[in-house]
């Protein structure tokens, strides 16, 4: 699972940046007050009427928000159907990891753009849950050959993008057979057709995830390159 993005749940609470609450231990009452204001934003001052078992219930239901928040945070980021990271956000997380890769010169940035083969068919034949059960097995075929931190984008429909951050040309290729290979082992024969790019130093997020697109077109279009083109 994707890690939630952090922020904006938070802000709905009151949230102070950068406050961590759940693994703090049962405290003393100067360190409750301390724990208390600083998830709060206002001074420890501010808590001193407050006796000790008072904010320990506020430090509870404050661990009880956090938890709440990092939930809304998660379901926002990501789809519903397929837990893939939802497309503003996944994009947002892609223009981050190219802004890293301008920065630090490492290996490159590999955008893949996958397009699951049949779903209509599988619609029209087996009904539309056996098409979202196979969207779900897609992306959970393709988590299991990426690394935690790729990117794994539900881009509409039965479209996805794949970021691999720090993969050259040939190590996304493998990355690729192998992501085919495992969806038509565990789909029973289904294929996925892909489009697969570098990012260039020009690129933002929507100029490579484009560029990707294209690449599926033309996979699309030639019957001789059956596996992902390279643009």
């Amino acid at each position: 699972m994707h890690k939630p993005v952090r922020g904006g749940s938070r802000e709905l609470i009151g949230w102070s940046e950068g406050t961590r609450l759940r693994g703090t231990r049962q405290p003393g009452a100067s360190v409750s007050r301390r724990v208390v204001a600083t998830a709060l934003g206002v001074a420890p001052k501010a808590l001193e009427p407050l006796d000790a078992e008072t904010l320990r219930t506020a430090l509870r239901h404050l661990r009880e928000l956090e938890v709440r928040a990092d939930t809304l945070a998660e379901q926002a980021a990501t789809d519903d159907l397929t837990g893939a990271l939802r497309r503003g956000t996944g994009l947002a997380m892609l223009q981050r990891e190219l802004d890293r890769a301008r920065r630090t010169r490492g290996p490159g940035t590999m955008v893949a753009f996958i397009d699951v083969d049949g779903l209509k068919r599988v619609n029209d034949a087996e009904g539309h849950p056996a098409g979202d059960q196979l969207l779900r097995d897609v992306v959970a075929a393709i988590r299991e050959r990426v690394r935690s931190y790729d990117l794994v984008i539900r881009y509409g429909g039965d479209e996805f993008v794949c970021v691999l951050t720090d993969a050259t040309p040939a190590q996304a290729d493998k990355t690729i057979d192998d992501i085919r290979h495992f969806i038509e082992m565990r789909t029973a024969g289904h294929t996925i057709s892909v489009g697969l790019v570098a990012a260039r130093e020009t690129d933002d997020a929507a100029r490579v995830v484009g560029r990707a697109d294209a690449a599926l077109y033309r996979v699309r279009r030639s019957s001789k390159v059956p596996r992902g083109d390279k643009a």
